[in-house]
């Protein structure tokens, strides 16, 4: 795995007791812009001017000559994140990450301005461009960092193999990369660092990891369908350098509920060292405890097995059933956060075909449930990490909303 500082615009960050939340900060913001204007001054200085015309475009500048480059000009009123002075006029930036848009902020740096003069707003929430329209200032322009990254990506694709462009090749590529990392614009695919970093747990790609993984389950809740509507809250668990953890995690569930005795049943995706995993979970309780859902599930499971054949015939026939043991990481008993999954035995969905084959994982589910272990099961689809879809964000998308309504009536089994 890459260590992400070898990429030339990221950074070491000072000491951090919580480097996996607090990675956005006043230093991201500022060493974001610092990128984005080292990346176009460095553009222009070696005459390859394709970038500073494509960037002043966006805020709606025709060509011009570049005087010069800087960051955080004081103005009279205000400071903005950085300026770009050109004949004729000049483009100020202010830029946010993390940060919100501060409304006011943006009238002061506006009050700087000459009639020729633009403030072009640069933010990673792109609901933040119906929020300037309360400005209604035609000075201001707004653009989002992900416009940003596909401008950068839109020239590397177009540079032609020159051994006089390869620095500039690189160059915009550890940008783009940096920004698809750091900034987290929009969710670009999985690579081999991501699965790598379980042979390499290096910690400061603890937060890129995480980061994806909420970008992924972003674009998922944006475009799921009514069936899985209620299925619209997601959480990332945290990313664990143990030893003892093999796996990052983002479910997909309903929203937090202290009523719902099922609530905890849902979906996940997880990136392990060799696969990216699409699971229905089933979890919490024992199988003689009819008020939690392994004892639900278990109770239903034997009383009727046909109707359990009749689910697993819906789904996929590459699905595989999961069981596990739910183990205390410390101590004997099992509790938010201190627990491990074991993995116990494992069938082919479509093994399963038979009344006997049913009544066969009853007794697997009673086997693994012994003290201090409870049960765990995973309906899983698993994607390998050599497989080209992952690096293609659309696909993906799909291909994991395809696999959550195909799992969905695991779910539905349970709850009727």
């Amino acid at each position: 795995m890459r260590d992400p500082h070898q990429n030339i615009f990221y950074y070491y960050r000072g000491p951090s007791k919580r480097l996996e939340t607090s990675l956005y900060d006043d230093q991201v913001e500022d060493n974001t812009t610092k990128s984005l204007i080292n990346l176009l001054e460095f553009s222009h200085k070696v005459g390859f001017d394709r970038l500073i015309e494509d960037f002043l475009r966006l805020a709606g500048v025709r060509r011009r000559e570049i005087i010069s480059f800087r960051l955080q000009p004081a103005e009279n009123v205000s400071r903005p994140d950085a300026l770009i002075n050109f004949v004729g006029g000049k483009v100020y930036l202010e830029s946010k990450v993390q940060a919100h848009l501060d409304l006011d902020q943006i009238s002061r740096h506006l009050k700087a301005l000459g009639n020729d003069d633009r403030l072009l707003v640069i933010t990673n929430n792109t609901q933040d461009k119906d929020l300037l329209k309360k400005i209604s200032d035609p000075r201001c322009i707004y653009q989002s960092w992900g416009q940003v990254h596909d401008l950068c990506l839109k020239i590397v694709k177009e540079i032609k193999p020159n051994k006089q462009l390869t620095a500039i090749r690189v160059i915009f590529e550890d940008f783009i990369k940096y920004l698809e990392v750091i900034v987290m614009t929009e969710f670009n695919g999985f690579s081999d660092d991501d699965f790598d970093f379980w042979s390499d747990r290096n910690p400061h790609y603890v937060p890129i990891l995480r980061n994806k993984l909420e970008s992924l389950a972003k674009l998922i809740q944006e475009d799921l369908p009514l069936q899985l509507k209620k299925y619209s809250y997601f959480r990332v668990g945290n990313v664990s350098r143990s030893t003892q953890d093999d796996r990052a995690w983002v479910a997909i569930k309903k929203p937090e509920n202290g009523e719902d005795i099922l609530n905890q049943c849902n979906f996940t995706i997880e990136v392990s060292k060799s696969s990216l995993q699409i699971n229905t979970v089933i979890r919490n309780g024992r199988t003689d405890n009819l008020k939690k859902p392994l004892g639900i599930f278990y109770k239903k499971v034997l009383n009727d097995p046909q109707e359990f054949l009749r689910v697993v015939k819906r789904i996929r026939n590459e699905a595989k059933f999961i069981v596990f043991r739910r183990l205390p990481r410390h101590g004997k008993f099992l509790m938010s956060g201190n627990e491990r999954w074991e993995a116990f035995f494992e069938i082919n969905l479509h093994d399963i075909a038979t009344k006997d084959d049913v009544c066969y994982l009853c007794e697997i589910l009673k086997k693994a449930d012994v003290s201090p272990a409870s049960p765990g099961i995973h309906v899983r689809h698993s994607i390998d990490r050599k497989d080209g879809i992952l690096a293609k964000p659309e696909e993906l998308k799909k291909e994991i909303i395809s696999t959550l309504v195909d799992f969905k009536p695991v779910l539905d089994y349970l709850e009727t």
